[in-house]
């Protein structure tokens, strides 16, 4: 029996990576041809080369590399990378080339909550898949802990705050390690359990961000302090003063103002129910990830 091709888009990033090594200790793991897909894979392949089977070239950006990527593809991960907020120009192409694919399915890295927000590339990227007829597993996480360790690292590491427009609304957040878990487990399964299903994936807390800046501050040592900034003072720091991409930084303000309207604390069974096990608290991310922080 052949073996089942798996294709991870952006697998560098958070979730694309935990996904790969979650797969690499799934049970199945001799039976699978895992490929990440990149749009530079000679830079890439060292990074890769112990958690793949091959590294092809693959870019949103240039629709020519669609349909070679997807020869022989029987399931496929797709995560949106957070730059791109533009869905017809880079995700309408490659939904299609799916469908006309013979992918049997499309799991979807999507957004808690992504039913009532219209206003995220998520929403209509699910729409994309349900209207292309795509067997397809929507993951749907809460707030990821690590935005705190990636995209928020350097005002914790360097200015010991947290700057984020969020008021004291209460946040559900989860592990990626957590989500690559579930990624790599509904993958995996042969029996079409997970096909036409969307999984809110949250972690058991619903956190303030004072709350967070709290465990910070025991776990390193230093007083971490939550700034709660105006929506435009937040906008010009990171878009003017941080160069970060306007579009990128409008969908950091819906997601935070779902937050601050206290409509982000909704927590779920969902993973334990799937895995078996309790996920991460954000205490614990803190202890296994305090060295992003430290100067």
């Amino acid at each position: 029996m052949p073996p089942t091709t798996i294709l991870i888009t952006t697998p560098l990033g958070n979730v694309g990576l935990e996904t790969l090594r979650a797969l690499a200790t799934r049970p199945e793991r001799s039976q699978l041809h895992l490929i990440a897909a990149v749009r530079n894979p000679d830079k890439d392949l060292a990074a890769l080369a112990t958690l793949t089977d091959a590294v092809i070239r693959f870019d949103f950006a240039d629709p020519s590399t669609f349909a070679p990527a997807l020869v022989g593809v029987d399931r496929l991960l797709l995560v949106r990378p957070p730059q791109l907020a533009d869905v017809d120009h880079y995700f309408r192409p490659f939904i299609e080339a799916v469908r006309y694919a013979d992918v049997q399915q499309l799991a979807f890295l999507s957004l808690q909550g992504v039913e009532s927000n219209s206003l995220t590339p998520h929403h209509k990227i699910e729409q994309l898949i349900v209207a292309a007829g795509i067997p397809y597993t929507f993951l749907r996480p809460s707030f990821f802990m690590q935005n705190l360790s990636t995209t928020h690292r350097a005002e914790i590491a360097d200015r010991d705050e947290i700057y984020i427009p969020a008021g004291n609304g209460r946040t559900s957040l989860i592990d990626v390690v957590d989500i690559g878990e579930v990624a790599a487990l509904v993958l995996t399964d042969g029996t079409g359990h997970h096909l036409k299903k969307g999984y809110e994936l949250t972690g058991s807390e619903a956190l303030t961000y004072y709350e967070m800046a709290q465990t910070l501050t025991a776990v390193l040592g230093r007083t971490i302090t939550y700034k709660d900034p105006s929506v435009l003072a937040f906008i010009w720091r990171n878009w003017r003063k941080e160069k970060m991409p306007l579009s990128f930084v409008l969908i950091m303000v819906a997601l935070y103002t779902v937050s601050k309207l206290g409509k982000a604390a909704g927590t779920t069974s969902v993973f334990q129910t799937l895995t078996g096990h309790a996920p991460r608290t954000f205490r614990q991310f803190a202890e296994a990830n305090r060295g992003v922080w430290q100067r």
